[in-house]
């Protein structure tokens, strides 16, 4: 059996390809999940919204506040949160940032 080949690159600054400076890049998606690299500018905010599915948030790079059904928490490089299905919730970012989603 022949596989495809493996795919590598640079979140933050290795030494493989870096993933550009695009602003979401889905790294992987199957059986309905995905893997999302986000990056914000400082002042960017995302609006409140919800998922149909729990949701991890990996901080590689930054300060961020995300806000969940009005309870802000701050989170930094090597943070990560876990929102539940369908809550309310929102992101402000307060210093550039790249973060990994799961969902």
């Amino acid at each position: 059996m022949t596989y495809p080949p493996l795919r590598s690159g640079s979140l933050l600054a290795g030494s493989h390809l870096a993933a550009g400076e695009q602003k979401s890049l889905v790294l992987l998606e199957k059986n309905g999940q995905k893997v999302i690299y986000k990056t914000f500018a400082a002042g960017e905010v995302m609006p409140t919204h919800h998922a149909s599915v729990d949701v991890l948030v990996a901080v590689l790079a930054g300060r961020l506040i995300i806000t969940q059904e009005d309870v802000p928490t701050e989170v930094t490089a090597g943070d990560y949160v876990i929102i539940p299905s369908g809550a309310p919730h929102s992101l402000h970012c307060l210093e550039a940032a790249r973060i990994l989603i799961y969902r």
